[in-house]
C-alpha cells in the first residue's frame, strides 16, 4: 500500500483544497503511520486547522515549541503557521482534523465579524495556536462541540451544513473570547519572514540531491548565514541540517521501496554524501535500515 503524502508546492505551502468552494470545510481521519516517515512534514495553509488526537500521542511542532497531545485534547493551529507532526517512540497515532476557511464563518472581508473578531486573531503572530485541554471547563465544552461537528460531517444528516456552521461559529466565538487577552499584546504576522522561509524551502527542496552550502542558501535569500539559520529555526523548530536530512530520507523512500537501486545509488540520488549517512538518516525516520525495509514490509 502506498504511503500518504501532503501535497505541497516547492515552498511547502499545501496545495490540496479543503472542502469545496461552496462548503469550505472538511474533516479527515488520519494515522501518522499512513504517511511517509510516519510523520506529517512541515507545511502550512490559509485554512484554520483543529487537530483532535484519537489514539496514541501526537507531537506537533509549532515554530520552536513542541505540543504533546493525547486523546481528549485538541490543538487549533492558526492560518499560515508552519507546523509538522510526529509520534514519539515509534508508536501509532490516530487523529481527526477539522480544516475550515475563516471566511466560512465571518463572511465578507471588512465585515464587523471579520474586523472586530477574527482579524485580531488571524493576523496576530502572538497566537500561532491554541491548546484545548479537557481539564478546563470551557475547553471541555468546545471539545464536545468539535466532536459533534465530526459526527455531523461523517453522517451528513439533513441540514448538517447549517448545523456545522453554527457550531463552528460557537466554537470560535468561545476561543476568540478566551484569547482576547493576547490581543492587547498584538504582534502583526510577519509576512516577510514567511516569504523568506518559502524561498529557503524552495531552494532546499529543489537542490536536495546536490551539496548545499549555507552560504549559497543565505545568498539566495539575501541574508547573512547567521540570520538565515536563526530564521529557519524560528519558523520551523528545526535546523537547516536536520530538515535536509529528513527531506532526503523521505525522498529516498520510494527508491528503497522500488528495490531497483543499490544503497550507494540511492544515497547519491537522494543527496546523501555516502551510503553510511543515508542508512543512518533512513533508520532515524523509518525505524529500520533501508536494506531491511522490504523484508520487514513483506512480513506485515
Amino acid at each position: 500500500m502506498s504511503m500518504r503524502k501532503i501535497l505541497v508546492d516547492d515552498t511547502n505551502r499545501e496545495l490540496c483544497p479543503h472542502g469545496t468552494e461552496s462548503f469550505p470545510m472538511t474533516v479527515s481521519h488520519d494515522d501518522l503511520w499512513d504517511f511517509e516517515g510516519k510523520s506529517v512534514p512541515i507545511h502550512w495553509h490559509n485554512d484554520l486547522e483543529i487537530s483532535l488526537p484519537r489514539k496514541g500521542e501526537a507531537v506537533y511542532q509549532i515554530y520552536q515549541k513542541s505540543y504533546h497531545l493525547n486523546p481528549g485534547e485538541g490543538l487549533l493551529i492558526n492560518r499560515n503557521v508552519p507546523h509538522s507532526c510526529h509520534s514519539p517512540g515509534n508508536q501509532p497515532a490516530r487523529y481527526s482534523t477539522i480544516l475550515v476557511r475563516p471566511d466560512f464563518m465571518y463572511g465578507d472581508f471588512g465585515s464587523d465579524v471579520e474586523k472586530n473578531c477574527f482579524r485580531p486573531f488571524l493576523q496576530n503572530a502572538a497566537i500561532p495556536c491554541v491548546l484545548l485541554s479537557p481539564d478546563t471547563p470551557s475547553h471541555q465544552q468546545i471539545l464536545e462541540k468539535l466532536n459533534l461537528i465530526e459526527q455531523l460531517f461523517d453522517h451528513k444528516p439533513y441540514c448538517y451544513e447549517l448545523k456545522i456552521k453554527g457550531l463552528l461559529c460557537q466554537v470560535f466565538s468561545d476561543i476568540l473570547f478566551e484569547s482576547q487577552n493576547y490581543f492587547s499584546h498584538y504582534s502583526p504576522s510577519n509576512q516577510l519572514e514567511l516569504e523568506r522561509l518559502e524561498q529557503m524551502l524552495n531552494y532546499l527542496n529543489t537542490h536536495f540531491d546536490s551539496v548545499i552550502s549555507l552560504q549559497q542558501l543565505a545568498d539566495h535569500v539575501h541574508l547573512s548565514r547567521e540570520v538565515c539559520c536563526r530564521l529557519f529555526k524560528k519558523m520551523t523548530g528545526k535546523t537547516i541540517t536536520a530538515y535536509l536530512e529528513e527531506y532526503r530520507a523521505k525522498k529516498s523512500f520510494s527508491l528503497v521501496q522500488s528495490g531497483q537501486y543499490s544503497m550507494t545509488q540511492i544515497a547519491a540520488m537522494a543527496g546523501f554524501s555516502n551510503a553510511s549517512r543515508f542508512a543512518s538518516g533512513f533508520r532515524k525516520y523509518f525505524g529500520c535500515n533501508p536494506g531491511e525495509y522490504n523484508s520487514l514490509k513483506s512480513q506485515d
